[in-house]
């Protein structure tokens, strides 16, 4: 009889599944290198960026690069304050018209020119929407162009957190950075809902995981192989076929699984 771990998380329309050998079954654990370490940390900060979009953002909401003219490129502390301003604007911008701004925002300076990047909810009041609030209050002040990426479709959001924290790598360590994090982000950010069972089977998982029913399994996620210690894992993502809005709101309940 083997006993694995399976972790779950689901986060708007996508399903993380983990498994992995419990701590109580491993024989020992082989020696880790600083690389392999520094390695694992940039894909755990990936995969939890991932989460977090996942389970806030969906198809039609925007991924904005905002820069700077070239000859009014401000220091770090003062593009911060010139960030803070625009959110507290589209704060303010988002309640008087109803609405409950959600964003994660991110700064990048020592690779390229200062700028930054903001994943933010798409509203429309009738007459304005998200885009045309941003084009408002990015202006003046050396401000510069507005770049504005819409969410694709699947609502899967991988590629855009591995992009943001690769972006933001150093930046958050030096010295001179005004903020000590990768990222930032709203208060009201929905938690991506967690799971943690064992199973018993009579030869472990199967290489080949089947999707649930009304997911598919994005194939460029599946992994197997071993984890950082050696021993045998197992990682993909399952995404809904047709996702509402209703999957982005807080889960109490998973979709029913399928035997492997």
């Amino acid at each position: 009889m083997h006993r694995y771990k399976q972790i779950e998380y689901k986060a708007g329309a996508t399903i993380e599944v983990i498994k992995c050998i419990p701590k109580g079954c491993r024989a020992g654990e082989r020696k880790t290198t600083p690389e392999e370490i520094e390695e694992s940390n940039m894909r755990q900060a990936a995969r939890k960026l991932t989460r977090k979009i996942n389970a806030n953002f969906k198809p039609g909401d925007w991924h904005v690069v905002l820069r700077y003219k070239r000859d009014s490129l401000p220091d770090p502390e003062q593009a911060q304050k010139y960030i803070k301003k625009l959110i507290d604007g589209l704060r303010d911008l988002y309640k008087k018209n109803g609405f409950i701004l959600k964003y994660i925002h991110a700064t990048e300076y020592l690779n390229k020119s200062i700028h930054h990047h903001l994943v933010i909810n798409n509203v429309n009041d009738g007459k304005r929407t998200t885009v045309e609030y941003i084009r408002e209050l990015w202006k003046g002040d050396g401000k510069g162009s507005k770049h504005f990426i819409p969410l694709y479709e699947d609502g899967e959001y991988k590629r855009l957190a591995e992009y943001l924290i690769k972006e933001t790598e150093k930046t958050f360590r030096t010295n001179d950075s005004p903020v000590k994090q990768r990222y930032s982000c709203s208060r009201n950010m929905i938690e991506p809902k967690r799971t943690n069972r064992i199973i018993k089977t009579k030869s472990g998982w199967k290489p080949e995981p089947k999707p649930r029913p009304g997911y598919y399994i994005d194939q460029d996620t599946l992994y197997n192989g071993t984890d950082k210690l050696g021993y045998p894992y197992q990682r993909y993502v399952m995404i809904k076929l047709n996702p509402t809005d209703a999957d982005w709101e807080p889960c109490e309940e998973f979709p029913p699984d399928i035997g492997e």
